[in-house]
């Protein structure tokens, strides 16, 4: 099925004249094909986000699955490891203290009971480290009581204790003295302008409407056939009606013949900024939405938003994920096997020490 194209309705002077556009027919022509260049883009986005849903459901969801279990299965090695091979005391501890971190990883993405039960045996805070920061909460706690100036609770300078004391009733009345601020001569003016523009703008496309509805009312049809056709083209009327899409009802105006190829072009120019203040707000509406669209498809395939340059190259990053995905499983599946050779494991234990001192020190180094 070839893909869908949204041509621009565009605006050309009549045939032999040599009148140029006007300023308003310029401005229509050039916001509807803006918003055509739009809408095709976000007919790209939407085949593009089916066909990676499609893929993604296949291919990719086993994989990030598989690769989970793995992340699994490696771990239990290590803790089977901890529990039946003899080790140095320093070994030792580095292995738990390494399990113990996977353990915590993994326990935000898979609700596998076999986790927890690690992570009890090789990690969490001990008895004396929780007693440790126990102790300097209450010490900080009664500072603060003895030392109330300390955290600026009577000073200008600290915003969270005049929001602790503001009552429900000093922000209640806050909030209605600037609900209820009198508005200044330029900001009426702005708004009367505004909600003037709107009702010129919903006239407009009233008016349009109430043609198409008159013409293709399926109500008013007997043969069972002209009926239907007639539904289905209410259905586009009321939807473009809805979404204030001046261009969709201008093109159907002209699909129904109930306007030639040149009677918006002899439009007068106060009539077409009528329409291009409609084209401004329409294309406003599909930039939104086409923002709101990649947003969505971000989030439901874990990717930052600015990783999405275009709906062609997504089946390209796509794939890339696969790929990686499947060297990725490869890696675990042949550190599984290595583990279980005493002097790779050693090293391997050798290479965790240095990662968790080198860990420490920043923390030492930071406080």
């Amino acid at each position: 099925m070839p893909p869908l194209r949204y041509p621009a309705l565009v605006l050309t002077p009549p045939a032999h004249t040599d009148n140029p556009l006007s300023p308003e027919q310029k401005t229509f022509n050039r916001l509807s094909q803006q918003i055509a260049k739009v809408r095709q883009q976000m007919s790209d986005w939407e085949s593009a986000m089916e066909a990676t849903r499609q893929r993604v459901l296949k291919d990719l969801l086993p994989l990030r699955d598989q690769h989970l279990q793995l992340r699994i299965q490696l771990l239990a090695q290590l803790d089977t490891i901890s529990l039946t091979q003899k080790l140095g005391k320093a070994d030792s501890e580095t292995l738990s203290q390494m399990i113990a971190r996977l353990a915590e990883n993994l326990m935000a993405e898979s609700s596998d009971p076999q986790l927890q039960e690690m992570y009890d045996r090789h990690g969490g805070p001990d008895a004396e480290e929780q007693a440790m920061f126990a102790e300097m909460k209450a010490s900080t706690e009664d500072f603060f009581k003895l030392n109330p100036e300390a955290a600026g609770e009577n000073s200008s300078e600290n915003p969270k204790a005049w929001a602790e004391e503001e009552t429900p009733q000093t922000q209640s009345q806050r909030e209605n003295h600037q609900h209820t601020r009198p508005k200044t001569a330029r900001q009426k003016a702005q708004e009367a302008r505004q909600a003037e523009q709107a009702g010129q703008i919903r006239q407009s496309l009233q008016g349009i409407y109430r043609r198409l509805v008159s013409a293709v009312h399926p109500d008013r049809e007997a043969d069972p056939v002209m009926r239907a056709q007639k539904t289905a083209l209410m259905q586009r009327i009321n939807q473009a009606y809805g979404e204030n899409d001046l261009l969709q009802l201008l093109a159907l105006q002209h699909e129904l013949g109930l306007m030639d190829a040149q009677a918006v072009h002899q439009l007068g120019d106060a009539h077409l900024k009528k329409y291009n203040q409609a084209l401004k707000e329409h294309l406003a509406t599909l930039k939104g939405k086409m923002q709101a669209l990649q947003q969505h498809l971000a989030g439901s395939l874990g990717i930052p938003l600015f990783t999405i340059h275009s709906p062609h190259g997504l089946s390209r990053e796509l794939q890339e994920t696969i790929q990686a995905t499947r060297q990725d499983i490869i890696g675990l599946r042949q550190e599984m096997k290595r583990l279980s050779q005493p002097a790779y494991l050693k090293r391997w234990i050798k290479t965790a020490r240095r990662e968790l001192d080198s860990e420490d020190y920043i923390d030492d180094d930071f406080f």
